[in-house]
């Protein structure tokens, strides 16, 4: 089996009925397909049938990550020989109606979903044992650690502690990451650490003590919570102690909108100003990088389809005529809409202006298409506009539509945008939000800001409690 086809996050209950038959074996496989068309099986389990009234019964149980694979195929299997016939369902359907069966002639199931993990902020509290002292005879190392997400493609920084001087058997302060940031809110996929004695010099040269790769599945199955270091130029470089350690869960948003859909639409600025932000580096990820895995994984999510589009704008891709491109299409998820995103970024010519009612339009057409579920738009602006008459015309007309846009700019760009739209006393429609580049904790504020004007605007307009 494919190591990324170990399904966590939810469980989905099966139970087979068969209309006709007495077999003395029954095998159901459950198997997902990839773009390539191939099949891989993730269940493939033989059954104990049971007499109920005119059909013969049995249940199973099956686990999937809903993020990565939608459209499903059961097959039912006779004494060992070819398949009765197959039936097909959508996580994403099951997700939204709980309960769902499904039939052929020769046999039905009925298939229930329950979410089994929604995986989000990860508190833990480190401490250094017996670590590679690098500064000889008459120092000790000033540890620290480096926190790394695996995108597919390259180790990208999300975190990283404080310094203690002179310890080589140092404790950390503890600390929250996002579980996206850390493994794309998969427990069985890794993360990294890396331990190194911090320099003062300017520029600092740090140096290397250890490093490991660790999941949080494994973290769970260790009894000691002590993990080895490791470095090929020292047969012992130490060990990290996990202290303590705990998953919180935020706020779950999809049992709050009950069956509501939300379409996630999301727009990046592409102009000079912003190149430098653009900037790909494994030391940490960009501010678009987070905005992608903070705030747009967790809105893909309570889409059927679990994932929203990407687009660019303030730039030109492959000669297109129109103010906005596409980067991402909708059938991705929120890792391969992260790798487009990388792509596609090589490939763009960055701009000079910035043309926003373009966009807003753009969202209002999908919002008319998606009705009467919900649509967002997030547009992601760091230079200032250059359709601010067109902005204030499209502000003076009322929508009554299930949608919100909401601007999202830097503090220092957001004068213009602002008094634009704190004018429009008629339009609810669409709203700003700024954050700052450099702040640490800005994104996560920012998030925060906008899932509670989501549920705001979702609440007043089904007129629902959530």
């Amino acid at each position: 089996m494919k190591q990324d086809s170990i399904f966590k996050n939810i469980s989905v209950g099966m139970t087979l009925f068969l209309k006709e038959f007495k077999p003395k074996e029954v095998t159901v496989s459950l198997a997902y397909k990839e773009s390539s068309e191939q099949i891989f099986k993730i269940v493939n389990q033989t059954l104990i049938m049971e007499k109920e009234n005119d059909y013969w019964k049995s249940s199973f149980q099956a686990n999937f990550d809903f993020k990565k694979f939608q459209s499903y195929r059961i097959d039912v299997s006779l004494d060992k020989k070819a398949s009765i016939g197959s039936i097909y369902f959508s996580l994403g359907e099951l997700l939204q109606k709980g309960t769902q069966v499904k039939e052929n002639n020769h046999y039905s199931i009925q298939l229930q979903s329950q979410l089994i993990q929604q995986g989000n902020l990860v508190y833990q509290h480190w401490a250094g044992i017996k670590l590679l002292n690098t500064d000889g005879l008459f120092g000790r190392s000033d540890p620290f650690l480096y926190f790394y997400q695996w995108d597919g493609e390259q180790w990208n920084q999300i975190h990283q502690t404080e310094y203690i001087e002179s310890n080589l058997n140092p404790t950390w302060m503890p600390f929250q990451l996002d579980m996206g940031l850390m493994n794309f809110q998969d427990e069985s996929k890794n993360f990294k650490i890396e331990c190194w004695d911090h320099s003062k010099k300017n520029p600092p040269k740090h140096k290397f003590i250890g490093s490991l790769e660790i999941s949080i599945s494994d973290i769970m199955a260790s009894q000691s919570k002590t993990f080895s270091l490791y470095n090929h130029n020292h047969a012992s470089c130490g060990s990290l102690k996990l202290l303590s350690f705990q998953i919180n869960q935020n706020r779950n948003f999809l049992s709050q909108i009950a069956k509501t859909r939300i379409q996630t639409n999301i727009f990046f600025e592409f102009t000079q100003n912003s190149n430098q932000l653009h900037h790909i580096s494994h030391q940490q990820l960009n501010i678009f990088q987070q905005f992608l895995t903070l705030i747009g994984s967790q809105l893909f999510q309570y889409n059927q389809t679990n994932s929203g589009k990407l687009f660019g704008f303030g730039g030109t891709h492959q000669q297109t005529l129109k103010d906005y491109f596409e980067i991402s299409k909708d059938s991705n998820g929120i890792q391969e809409i992260c790798a487009d995103y990388t792509k596609t970024k090589k490939e763009i010519e960055f701009g000079t202006k910035v043309q926003v009612t373009p966009a807003l339009f753009e969202v209002v057409k999908q919002s008319e298409l998606f009705k009467p579920n919900f649509t967002v738009g997030l547009l992601l602006i760091l230079e200032e506009i250059a359709d601010a008459e067109k902005l204030k015309l499209f502000l003076s007309h009322k929508l009554i539509l299930p949608t919100i846009m909401i601007i999202v700019t830097l503090k220092e760009n957001a004068n213009q945008l602002s008094s634009i739209i704190k004018n429009q006393n008629n339009m609810n429609k669409v709203r700003l939000c700024s954050m700052k580049e450099n702040e640490k904790n800005s994104i996560q504020i920012l998030r925060e800001e906008i899932f509670t004007i989501i549920e705001s605007e979702i609440r007043e307009f089904y007129n629902v409690n959530l």
